[in-house]
């Protein structure tokens, strides 16, 4: 990743110089800065978390590092995200509130070791719920078996408690 980041950047830098040194039209120029200055921006975004002592905000599966957070948005170079979870000293900032940052939740892992082993924290709400090739998904297999036949448990029957004035009760 960075070493893709770094070939931008080289190849932005000699686009920048070849057209700076032949002369060419300003609009040209402003195109290659342009080009130049967004490669070096977006040096600080990444698709896993980079730095963990850091922090950042996790936003549509990526990590953007340098910006800051205020009032439920997260204003990054110029840009201003909203819907997004910043992170900092474990807490877990979303819309404007304050959460517990819980690893493996929302792009939150406090080292490097735990976003190898994400797979182990990954929750899978679907799970308790049964198998989607059953006809009973999101019954939780009460009232199907695994098997597929209809059965139910014994259950008593649940009968209207009458209710009786006091007078009627007495011997």
């Amino acid at each position: 990743m960075i070493v893709l980041k770094l070939k931008h950047i080289v190849a932005a830098g000699a686009l920048a110089s070849t057209l700076f040194f032949n002369g060419c039209t300003p609009q040209q120029q402003a195109f290659a800065t342009g080009a130049a200055v967004g490669a070096v921006g977006s040096a600080l975004v990444f698709d896993y978390p980079r730095y963990y002592d850091r922090p950042y905000y996790f936003y549509h599966g990526r990590y953007y590092y340098g910006g800051y957070y205020r009032n439920g948005y997260y204003y990054y170079h110029g840009h201003r995200y909203y819907g997004g979870h910043y992170y900092h000293h474990g807490y877990r900032y979303y819309n404007g509130r304050r959460y517990r940052a819980q690893v493996g939740r929302y792009g939150y892992y406090r080292n490097s070791h735990q976003y190898r082993n994400r797979h182990r924290y990954r929750t899978d709400r679907r799970r308790s719920y049964g198998s989607t090739s059953r006809p009973n998904y999101g019954n939780s297999g009460h009232y199907y078996g695994n098997s597929g036949y209809r059965h139910r448990s014994t259950t008593t029957r649940r009968t209207r408690a009458v209710r009786t004035s006091r007078r009627a009760v007495r011997p």
